[in-house]
């Protein structure tokens, strides 16, 4: 009896989800803000010295103390790089962040993706807190919108996953922005990283219902051999 609970435990570590960046190659370039604020086009002004006024931007290492409110908090790449980070615009429809043209394979899934996470705030702001909402869009030259993804107000300071996907069609060549719907003036504050378009996801999977069930009857039973054991000594 002890030996198929030891193999009923095994399956249960092996069907854990296992989270793997894409094989594909990213066609978004300087989509994890390595090489700093180049490569991308944004309605929002560039103020790398520090953020005194909504709609502006810089690329660095840590959201703080750019803005003395915001979180303080590492990249997603490898915690030692660069990130954006945005005080939201109040205009709708300000572009956050917009790809030059990418060269696409017709009839093809693309995953746009990108890793966000709100900023705001630390303890003490005086000030609301309305997280971003971002849409994800692709123009092809038509804009289309792949739909709005919002960052979480209880996850502040921690990468949020976030994407959609897309067919290209009879296209070729499209270009890709991201643009925050949110237009708040207080809290409407967010970092991004990590942005990716291509043809494997990088985000982590979700594991199926059945997949949580394997799992935690695999704990019981992790805990029921202990037991055993420990008795039987």
């Amino acid at each position: 009896m002890r030996h198929s609970l030891i193999q009923l435990s095994a399956v249960a570590v092996m069907a854990l989800p296992t989270y793997a960046s894409a094989a594909a190659p990213n066609l978004v370039s300087n989509g994890d803000f390595e090489a700093g604020a180049v490569s991308f086009e944004t309605d929002y002004s560039y103020s790398p010295g520090g953020n005194g006024a909504e709609a502006q931007y810089t690329v660095r290492a840590n959201p703080y103390p750019w803005n003395g409110y915001f979180v303080s908090m590492d990249d997603h790449t490898t915690g030692t790089g660069q990130m954006f980070v945005g005080n939201g615009s109040p205009i709708d429809g300000a572009i956050v962040w917009r790809s030059g043209p990418i060269d696409v394979t017709p009839d093809t899934d693309y995953f746009f993706e990108a890793f966000v996470s709100n900023v705001c705030c630390v303890v003490g702001y005086p000030g609301g807190n309305s997280p971003a909402i971002l849409e994800f869009r692709v123009s092809t030259p038509t804009v289309v919108s792949l739909g709005t993804v919002e960052t979480s107000l209880a996850l502040a300071g921690t990468w949020q996953g976030l994407g959609k996907t897309w067919n290209s069609g009879a296209v070729t060549s499209v270009t890709l922005s991201l643009v925050n719907r949110n237009t708040a003036t207080g809290g409407n504050d967010f970092a991004v990283d990590d942005i990716y378009f291509g043809t494997e996801t990088t985000l982590p999977p979700v594991p199926e219902p059945g997949t949580y069930l394997l799992m935690g009857l695999g704990l019981l039973t992790v805990a029921a051999t202990a037991r055993r054991g420990k008795l039987s000594r």
